[in-house]
């Protein structure tokens, strides 16, 4: 295949990718991207921000013209990867011990889909494309959340999803000045001040950060005894990528750490997939929480679908046939 290239090359290019973001001060646009692209692995979130810095929802030639846009004409498409998966005999482990499993004195193998190389794709951006708009839920949820009474709302059943449903405590307390919450690793509680930060939006960020670190760096985590300035960048980033993905931007904090990243591209690399990995487990929880908003918007999409269809039909005796091929994909 023309546009295969092996596990070392991918390897190479992003580092490559890494290195130019760190050499050009644009670490931050990775994360940036990161936010608005929460459905790509960590490595095609690399190759987009090194090649299309604005991205903000990308796809295939084909995914845009089946939700009715179509590609500009002359427009450069972005390079990501693509696994090329193959079949191979592997050992076969226990679920529980993760240990080989031996029949007869022998190692038992079986089939497995294994990943062997990769291809290249290309994708486009939206504003690499016309036709048909698409309403986005993030948007609906960003103007939302420019509401005070709403952001205080979701600070409240987000403290309560954590409490109950993730086992993990936290409490409201003054703290010393300068220091708006923190994790305290021994006893695995997050404590959120209510003297240094000035309303909900504020102990929001804070909560976000500080259940990072919880995530990232609890007592029982092979992360816990990084640098603490590794570990600083890494809630900072990941409460970056989560608060811009709702519109909530802040600055990150954590880039005079983030620098060192640079003289190690494998440890950057490690360090930001756990990054991304954080973010959108943080993302669907609080995207749980406001389901019935998420569900709402969709439902009034598709009233006004139906209205336009009508209005199409009754008005200019479009064919109401004109319209089974929507329900048919």
């Amino acid at each position: 295949m023309a546009n295969a290239v092996t596990v070392e090359d991918v390897n190479k290019t992003l580092d490559q990718s890494l290195s130019q973001l760190f050499e050009s001060n644009r670490f931050q646009e990775l994360l940036d991207v990161m936010s608005r692209n929460k459905t790509y692995s960590f490595n095609n979130m690399l190759l987009i921000a090194a090649q299309k810095p604005n991205a903000t929802m990308v796809m295939g030639f084909k995914e845009w013209n089946k939700l009715g846009r179509h590609v500009n004409k002359g427009e450069k498409s972005i390079k990501i990867l693509a696994p090329l998966v193959g079949k191979a005999q592997v050992e076969k482990t226990d679920p529980i011990t993760k240990q080989p499993v031996i029949e007869n004195n022998k190692v038992v193998t079986e089939e497995q889909k294994v990943i062997r190389g990769f291809k290249m794709v290309s994708v486009f951006d939206v504003s690499q494309t016309d036709g048909k708009e698409i309403p986005q839920v993030r948007d609906f949820i960003n103007r939302e959340m420019e509401n005070d009474d709403y952001m205080a709302a979701l600070y409240k059943d987000y403290k309560a999803f954590l409490t109950t449903s993730k086992d993990q405590v936290v409490n409201e307390q003054e703290t010393d000045k300068g220091v708006g919450g923190y994790f305290n690793r021994a006893t695995g509680d997050i404590v959120i001040s209510t003297n240094e930060n000035d309303n909900d939006t504020e102990k929001f960020r804070v909560l976000i950060h500080e259940y990072a670190h919880a995530l990232l760096h609890h007592k029982e985590s092979p992360l816990k005894d990084l640098p603490r300035g590794h570990k600083e960048a890494q809630a900072e980033s990941a409460a970056y990528v989560v608060t811009k993905y709702y519109g909530l931007d802040q600055g990150s904090e954590s880039v005079g750490y983030i620098g060192t990243w640079a003289q190690d591209l494998k440890l950057a690399r490690k360090a930001l997939g756990e990054v991304q990995e954080i973010a959108n487990t943080i993302i669907d929880d609080i995207n749980l929480l406001q389901k019935e908003k998420i569900q709402s918007f969709y439902v009034d999409q598709s009233k006004e679908y139906e209205s336009a269809k009508d209005h199409l039909i009754n008005y200019h005796k479009i064919d109401p046939k004109a319209f089974e091929a929507d329900t048919k994909e």
